[in-house]
């Protein structure tokens, strides 16, 4: 299997220390066509259509590693063939769900595992899918609650964390980083530029 462009967990990590801010971007072309040519580590696609993603990050020379969100984004469904379709276009996957991870561990792709913080339970229950997926990463959401999250769960520590969402400013952006996280991620555009 092929890709665009080939990353590793290793040199995302790398390249993450020199930015910590990741651009998310929906379904706005052109907010990715302007994330594509930045200096970030990475670039999370959160919806939209995989084929007109494909297009657009393959007229791309050097450009981040792209890392697609497996539920929100258009023509993939997150089962092995899908899984295997993304290894050839893209770097990375995004996902809630603890297969669709194992999956993308198996075919070489980048991991982020998407952890939303909403009550107790619903957080414990994502640790252990965590647990048992071991993906490379994990995604915080809200952003703002991984301070609170990490003085409670240091087992969060275990693995390199980003937080994600309703980061408004510098200010919440360094107060993440702070706490441990590695990076942000952050539909922000004010935000793509330096830390």
């Amino acid at each position: 299997m092929s890709k665009v462009a080939e990353f590793t967990a290793t040199e995302f990590f790398r390249d993450i220390r020199e930015n910590p801010v990741i651009p998310a971007v929906r379904a706005e072309w052109k907010s990715l066509e302007r994330a594509l040519s930045g200096e970030h580590a990475g670039i999370f696609v959160l919806g939209g259509s995989i084929f007109e993603l494909a297009r657009i990050i393959e007229a791309h020379g050097k450009r981040p590693a792209v890392f697609v969100n497996v539920e929100l984004i258009g023509g993939v469904a997150g089962d092995k063939p899908g899984v295997e379709y993304l290894a050839q276009h893209v770097e990375g996957v995004i996902s809630t769900n603890r297969h669709v991870i194992e999956m993308a561990n198996s075919v070489g792709l980048i991991t982020v595992q998407r952890l939303f913080a909403l009550d107790l339970g619903t957080t414990e229950r994502g640790l252990k899918l965590i647990k048992r997926a071991k993906p490379d990463c994990v995604e915080i959401l809200p952003a703002l609650t991984y301070p609170l999250l990490v003085d409670r769960h240091p087992e969060l520590r275990d693995r390199p964390v980003l937080g994600g969402g309703l980061i408004k400013d510098r200010r919440d952006q360094h107060a993440i980083l702070k706490a441990g996280a590695i990076g942000i991620s952050t539909s922000d555009e004010r935000l793509w530029k330096g830390a």
